[in-house]
């Protein structure tokens, strides 16, 4: 059986909040209410497999930026599925919004996994002094103390005039 993507629901908010356990945070363990709060300020995806949650990712668009800030996938062999299928749903959103580029702001120690496939996906590790000065101005307080995120960018050139 494979992983389904879909929009995620408040009755996944258990799921969600039970697979974000395991990953790594400086602020400690992900809460209820800081996932009740993705469900109001970002796009949330889900990847179920047999109606469990096995992977979740979050989304903003700023300034023709996408940004995803929240990308986990477990147990790690999804990640090649999951990752895959939650990676194509954002990108195909944020290019119906005419973003620039996607970037991944991944949780440091980030799992293998997820940066192995990232790069097989087409991302790139920049610092962000080596990305453009816009994206810098946007990315400003998302980032945090993140000196490294993973890029793709989705337009062959930056949109110069409003579209």
């Amino acid at each position: 059986m494979t992983e389904q993507v879909r929009r995620a629901r408040l009755q996944d908010l258990d799921g969600i909040v039970r697979l974000m356990q395991g990953v790594p945070r400086s602020t400690g363990p992900v809460s209820e209410a800081e996932v009740t709060e993705w469900f109001y300020g970002k796009g949330l995806w889900v990847a179920t497999r047999e109606d469990a949650v096995v992977g979740v990712a979050a989304w903003q668009a700023e300034n023709l930026l996408a940004v995803t800030d929240v990308f986990h996938v477990e147990p790690a062999e999804y990640w090649p599925d999951a990752g895959s299928k939650l990676l194509e749903t954002i990108e195909g959103e944020a290019q119906i919004l005419m973003c620039e580029a996607n970037v991944v702001l991944l949780p440091s120690p980030a799992a293998e996994e997820a940066q192995s496939l990232l790069r097989q996906r087409g991302y790139e590790l920049r610092t962000r002094e080596k990305l453009h000065r816009i994206w810098q101005e946007v990315l400003g307080d998302l980032t945090g103390n993140v000196p490294e995120v993973m890029v793709k960018e989705l337009r062959d050139r930056m949109v110069m005039a409003p579209v």
